[in-house]
Order: structure tokens, then C-alpha cells, then sequence
């Protein structure tokens, strides 16, 4: 118990110092607002005096020390600017850093922490998972993680989520990334706040959109060519004639003007997709610049990042600025047209604009990738500094077994942690027990935790001891009409599911509560053992069924892998349900149904007596 005290207590304690740090930004916030007040009616008065110190020298002839307030008051409403400019910028940040405090928090107080996915539907996660264990949602296991930055990051995140058993190997190496990045939380996060400055979600695809397709036609090559070539002859042509002074008639240079401007029409296209691309890298360009920067001088970065380092996509960003500058002429017609009407230049331009794309697709997606790893990892680098660092200790053989384990989503004041772990020979825990009385909540903390597990990521225990597991679930089955199934129907099919994949040898978890609710207690009783013996007998798969059935309980006396465990609720002197939640072994003793419907009023009569005519 004194282990689950200190890790509890340690998320509320770091709860408390993130508190007086959201104290401390506010009290900045309301200074830093109260200079830019000042700065802005400073700004204002040197301007009204800017404005009345013309009229003493615009009356006075030779004036002279009137000038003096007028040049004064000039510069002084520059310096103003500028300073309002840049406490407006300071108080920004500190607005971000105020709403990064909040966010981390409430995640340590297990409250709803913001940052929801637009939409589960697009996550590419199982829909019964979203719902189920709460993997997606306004307070989901997605809202305590997330701290991406780009598009490419949120897909990586989700990636980890919704894999399947990985290589615990792979997994050991992704702790040591997290572990390296521990020094660079900071950075990270100042690195989340800058890219959340841009006030749009970084569409790192859509730069990959723009690279894939060439910016010219087929044909541009050829053109190019025949410009450059006719141009040269063109060129010899009036150099010759200046050096023997032999006069040429006009229409001898009119050949390479009419072809250069018949050109022009091929780079339309190419000007408008690097201007497209341009918005698109220029977003992430600081986002690229800082970690380049910051890969110089930490090795841990840069072997993350190796790509981004040596290829430098924020220099991309800037050559292509650079030659969108003389691809861009063409915004200004007549110097558009001059230019082009003496040199090839818009479609030597356009040449240097394809060559860049070319590079680009050749490095730009290994840097998008690592960019997108480098975000999933900064995510569990801050979730582990911020809310647990208990990481789960991996084994190959099939087991679990869990110290202190509670429920990452509900409030840390209320949540209740539980120790378990399968006896040898043991691999189906059957849950009974009264209702409200944490069955449920106990199926979504294992699938949660486990879902951290096979991430790599710290889970929420004092201790987890499992393996890499596909997590098969059939908790709530919401979705039955929206598929256009009935609940039983629907119910079924979830089950069917979990039976083929535990016989297909992978390494499952499955989770099942109240098991077959959907049709009467004959027909419960009678699927329910042929699902449990079933299951019980697999070799690879473990978990929990959770039900009503105590007739079901019977079982544990001829499947030797099940065994019986409950919660219940005791009776205060009072007469009132008390739950303490906490898992015991055994089949429970106690219902509590019938009590909870007198506790709202409805009239229940125990003894019926028969009379007869």
C-alpha cells in the first residue's frame, strides 16, 4: 500500500507544483499585459504629440528648436512600436506556456485535459477500442499522450496506439530513445509552443503532396534547351557584330524573343506549385531550424535525426524563396516580359525550381519521418515527466502481472489501485460482483495500461509485469445500430472475433464484460461456458470475463487455467453501499441489485403469496 500512496501521491504532488507554476505564468501574464497597456498609450501620446509638433514648425518660418519634439516624438513612437511588438510576442508565449501548465496539470489529476483527435472515425484505430477502453474521445488516453506537432506526428502517435504486438526488442529500444530525450523536454516543448504560434495543424503530407508530381511538362527539357542554344547564337550574334562593327538587320535577333515569350507558358504551372510548396515547407521550417540547431550541439538529437541534420530541410525552404524570387517575375508583367524577351529567365529559373524538387523528394520524406518519430517520442518523453515513469517490464512468455495498477482517466483523489497476477497454470480471471462495484472500470484500466505496454510508454502501476498483447475487447457494444445489428447480434459477432484471434496463436488480451447480456439467463448460461471453456483453453491468450452468471463460477472445479475473482461492497452501520473497489479472490458472495432499485424508489416485494378462486 505504501507504494501506491507514493505513486499517487507523486502525480497530485507534481499536480500541486504545476499549480504554483500556473499561478506564477498568471501573475506574469497580468504584468506582461499591464506593460503592453503602458506601451500602447505611450505609442498613442508620442503620436498625438508627433502630430501637434507639426503645427509650431509648419507657422514658424525659420524653424529650428521645434523640429526637436517632432524628431524626438518620431523616434519615439518607432521605439514604441517596436517594443509593443515585442512584449505582444513575450506575452504570447507566455499564454502558450500558461495553456501547456493547464493542459499538463489536469492530466496529473486525471481531469479532461483538451486536444481531443477531430474525429475517432479517422483514427485508424478499431472503433470498439475507441469506445471501449477509451483510446479516443475529450478525455481518452489520446488526450494525456498527444503533444504533436504536424499531421505527420498525430499518424505516428496513432501508429503506436492501434500496432499490434511488436518485437520486445523494438519496444526496449524505443524506452532508451525516451529515455535520451529526457534532457530535451524542454526543448520539445518549446518546440510544441513555437509550432503551435502558427495557429494551423502542419501538414507535413501535403509538402510530399507537392514534391511527388514534376512542376514542369515533358516537354520542358527541350524547350530549355532550344532557349539556352538559340540564345547563345543570339548573344555570339550581337557580340560579333559590336567587335567587326557589321550592322545586322533586326530580324535576325527576333528568333530567340519570340521563342523565350512562346515558352513562358510552361512555368505557370511550376511558379504556382512552388508557391504552394513554399507555404507549406515555410511553416515547418522553424520547426526543422530548431531541431538542426539543437541536433549540432546533443548527440542524442542528432542520431534521431541524422536526416534532418545533414540535409538541413529549413536550407530547402530558404533556396526555395530564393528562386521563387526570380521565378516570381511574372507578378510584375512588364519586367516579366522585358526579362524575358533579352534572357532565358524564367525558364532557367524554373530549371533550378525542378532540380530543388527533385532533391527534396530524394530526402524530404526520411526528414518527415523523423520529424514525425522524433514528435511521437517528445510526447511519452513529456507524458513519462509529467505523469508516471513506471515502465512495464516485458517478457516473452505469456503473463501479467500487476502491482498497484489504477485507471489513468479517473481523478487521482478517486482512483483505487488494485494488485494482481495470474497463479502458475492460470489464465482466465472470471470477475463477479455487485453492480457499480468496479468490474468494469478494472477491465479499462487493464487495457489501457496494456495499451501503454505495448507502446513502450510508462504505464500507470507501481509494478506491470506482461508481454506484448493484442488487445481484443467486447465491453460496450455501442455500436450495434450504427452497423445495423441488433445488441445481441452485435455482441456476438465481438465475441466470434476474440475466439478467432485467441485460436489464431497470437498473443491476446481480451477483456469481455457482462458477457452476453443481450438474451435471456438460459441461453446466457449455456453460450457464456462454451465461450469461457474455449477461451480457457488457449495457450496464448489471457484476460478477463466479467458477469452476473454466479452460476458460472462452478467452472473454476473443471478448467484448471480459470479463476475466480470479484468485487463487492460492504453495508456501512447506516444501512448504505459502501464500494471500496478493490479486486479479492473468489466468487462473490453478495449481490446488491434489488437494494439499488428500493435506494430509488421502486417498491420491491420479496414474498408473493398464490390465492386461488
Amino acid at each position: 500500500m505504501s507504494k501506491t500512496l507514493t505513486s499517487l501521491h507523486q502525480s497530485l504532488k507534481q499536480a500541486d507544483r504545476l499549480e504554483k507554476r500556473e499561478r506564477h505564468l498568471q501573475k506574469l501574464t497580468q504584468a506582461w499585459a499591464a506593460r503592453l497597456e503602458r506601451s500602447q498609450n505611450g505609442r498613442l501620446a508620442t503620436a498625438l504629440v508627433f502630430f501637434l509638433s507639426t503645427f509650431p514648425v509648419a507657422i514658424k518660418e525659420n524653424a529650428r528648436l521645434e523640429f526637436l519634439p517632432l524628431i524626438l516624438s518620431f523616434f519615439g513612437f518607432l521605439y514604441l512600436v517596436g517594443r509593443t511588438r515585442r512584449i505582444n510576442r513575450h506575452l504570447d508565449n507566455i499564454n502558450r506556456l500558461l495553456v501547456f501548465t493547464k493542459r499538463q496539470k489536469n492530466r496529473c489529476l486525471g481531469l479532461p485535459s483538451g486536444r481531443p483527435y477531430e474525429s475517432a472515425e479517422k483514427a485508424s484505430i478499431a472503433y470498439s477500442l475507441t469506445r471501449d477502453i477509451g483510446l479516443m474521445g475529450q478525455h481518452s488516453l489520446w488526450t494525456l499522450l498527444d503533444e504533436t506537432i504536424s499531421e505527420g506526428g498525430v499518424k505516428k502517435l496513432l501508429q503506436w496506439m492501434s500496432a499490434g504486438p511488436q518485437n520486445i526488442d523494438h519496444l526496449r529500444e524505443r524506452q532508451g530513445h525516451i529515455a535520451s530525450l529526457r534532457t530535451l523536454t524542454w526543448f520539445y516543448t518549446r518546440l510544441g509552443l513555437k509550432a503551435n504560434a502558427n495557429e494551423v495543424n502542419l501538414a507535413n503530407h501535403q509538402i510530399q503532396d507537392f514534391i511527388k508530381n514534376p512542376f514542369v511538362q515533358e516537354k520542358f527539357n527541350k524547350l530549355l534547351w532550344a532557349n539556352l542554344t538559340l540564345w547563345l547564337l543570339t548573344l555570339g550574334l550581337v557580340i560579333g557584330a559590336a567587335l567587326t562593327g557589321i550592322h545586322l538587320p533586326a530580324f535576325v535577333f527576333l528568333p530567340f524573343p519570340l521563342l523565350s515569350l512562346s515558352s513562358l507558358g510552361v512555368s505557370q504551372p511550376a511558379f504556382l506549385s512552388g508557391v504552394g510548396l513554399s507555404h507549406h515547407l515555410n511553416l515547418l521550417a522553424p520547426v526543422f531550424k530548431a531541431i538542426e540547431n539543437k541536433a549540432h550541439t546533443n548527440v542524442s538529437l542528432r542520431r534521431l535525426t541524422s536526416t534532418i541534420y545533414s540535409h538541413s530541410p529549413s536550407k530547402d525552404a530558404k533556396n526555395l524563396d530564393f528562386i521563387l524570387g526570380f521565378v516570381g517575375t511574372q507578378t510584375n508583367p512588364i519586367l516579366h516580359l522585358v526579362l524575358n524577351f533579352f534572357t532565358p529567365w524564367t525558364l532557367v529559373s524554373v530549371f533550378f525550381l525542378e532540380r530543388l524538387r527533385k532533391s527534396m523528394i530524394i530526402n524530404f520524406p526520411a526528414c518527415n519521418e523523423e520529424l514525425s518519430e522524433l514528435e511521437a517520442l517528445g510526447s511519452l518523453a513529456i507524458f513519462e515527466k509529467y505523469q508516471t515513469r513506471t515502465y512495464p517490464e516485458l517478457k516473452i512468455a505469456t503473463e501479467l502481472h500487476c502491482v498497484q495498477i489504477y485507471h489513468p482517466l479517473l481523478e487521482r483523489t478517486k482512483a483505487v489501485a488494485n494488485d494482481f497476477e495470474f497463479p502458475e497454470g492460470k489464465s482466465l480471471g472470471l470477475l463477479t460482483g455487485s453492480n457499480m462495484s468496479g468490474k468494469s472500470t478494472f477491465l479499462r484500466t487493464l487495457g489501457l495500461n496494456q495499451t501503454l505496454a505495448n507502446m513502450g510508454a510508462p504505464v500507470f502501476a507501481d509494478r506491470f509485469i506482461t508481454c506484448p498483447l493484442k488487445i481484443e475487447t467486447c465491453i460496450e457494444v455501442t455500436d450495434s445500430l450504427r452497423d445495423g445489428y441488433s445488441y445481441f447480434y452485435a455482441e456476438v459477432r465481438r465475441l466470434k472475433h476474440i475466439l478467432d484471434s485467441a485460436s489464431s496463436r497470437t498473443p491476446i488480451l481480451f477483456l469481455v464484460d457482462e458477457i452476453f447480456r443481450g438474451t435471456n439467463n438460459k441461453e446466457r448460461q449455456i453460450g457464456s461456458k462454451a465461450v469461457i471453456r474455449s477461451l480457457a483453453s488457449q495457450k496464448t491468450a489471457i484476460g478477463f470475463i466479467s458477469t452476473h452468471d454466479l452460476e458460472l463460477t462452478v467452472l473454476e472445479g473443471s478448467q484448471a487455467s480459470l479463476l475466480n475473482l470479484h468485487f463487492r461492497e460492504d453495508i456501512d452501520e447506516n444501512g448504505k453501499m459502501v464500494f471500496h473497489y478493490h479486486l479479492r479472490p473468489g466468487p462473490c458472495p453478495t449481490t446488491n441489485a434489488l437494494r439499488i432499485m428500493q435506494s430509488e424508489g421502486i417498491e420491491i416485494v420479496t414474498n408473493v403469496g398464490t390465492t386461488g378462486n
